[in-house]
């Protein structure tokens, strides 16, 4: 990472920074996990009540084709691929603590991006009462994180506080790119967590059986791992 986009590691917070209950948006089963379990695991473990929001979680009833995807990790139909990872997901969630929350949308493999007004308004029940919401907030390379980005953007969260976050794996894989320093009035902080939960994460990590592989396997979880622990921690975006 070039000097002029360092994080601020003078000042490491955590997610109890930002309130006793807080909500992830995850695009995808395993994205919020991939990004911030760590930070998830330390949070929960404090008594901060962590709930991870997947918008794009799709329907496991659906008649939807096979995706390149789905194929690739593993699955016969699009349906198999949404019930199997939701039972991935809901274990990766237990290993960090966090409440798992399922939209049914379809990400734009199956046909989404969906209607912003419809996902708005579910979105705005599912988030209920919550002091701060985490969504993606670099390298948003991904066409359904930066969807899922700019939707939060046009929302209106207030009085929750909105706080971006470091996007994991596909911030290694972009480190080329230089994390903007600051947005405004916002800088990048490393988020405090122990080695208990440090583990935790990999754990919840390994949970994505049908995911991590595609991904890069362990290989990728330890570039992950070996980056945080330069840059002090999961990354986020705030104001403090």
């Amino acid at each position: 990472m070039s000097k002029g986009s360092r994080a601020d590691t003078q000042q490491r917070v955590s997610l109890n920074t930002f309130g006793d209950n807080v909500t992830v948006l995850s695009p995808h089963l395993d994205d919020a996990i991939l990004s911030l379990g760590a930070a998830i695991s330390q949070a929960t473990h404090s008594g901060t009540r962590v709930r991870i929001v997947t918008v794009l979680a799709g329907d496991p009833e659906a008649e939807l084709p096979l995706g390149k995807w789905d194929s690739l990790t593993g699955f016969a139909s699009a349906r198999e691929a949404t019930r199997s990872r939701r039972l991935e997901d809901e274990k990766a969630c237990a290993l960090v603590g966090a409440e798992p929350v399922w939209l049914p949308f379809p990400d734009n493999e199956h046909g989404g991006p969906p209607d912003a007004e419809e996902v708005t308004s579910v979105l705005d029940s599912a988030l209920g009462r919550t002091d701060a919401v985490l969504v993606p907030g670099f390298p948003l390379s991904h066409p359904d994180h930066e969807w899922l980005s700019s939707l939060a953007r046009n929302l209106e969260f207030e009085p929750r506080r909105v706080i971006h976050y470091l996007e994991q794996p596909y911030a290694i894989f972009d480190w080329d790119r230089s994390i903007p320093p600051r947005i405004g009035c916002s800088r990048w902080f490393p988020l405090h967590a122990g080695r208990i939960d440090k583990l935790a994460k990999l754990r919840a990590c390994k949970s994505y059986r049908s995911q991590v592989p595609a991904l890069g396997g362990w290989e990728m979880l330890a570039r992950t791992t070996v980056r945080e622990l330069r840059l002090g921690g999961e990354l986020v975006l705030a104001h403090l």
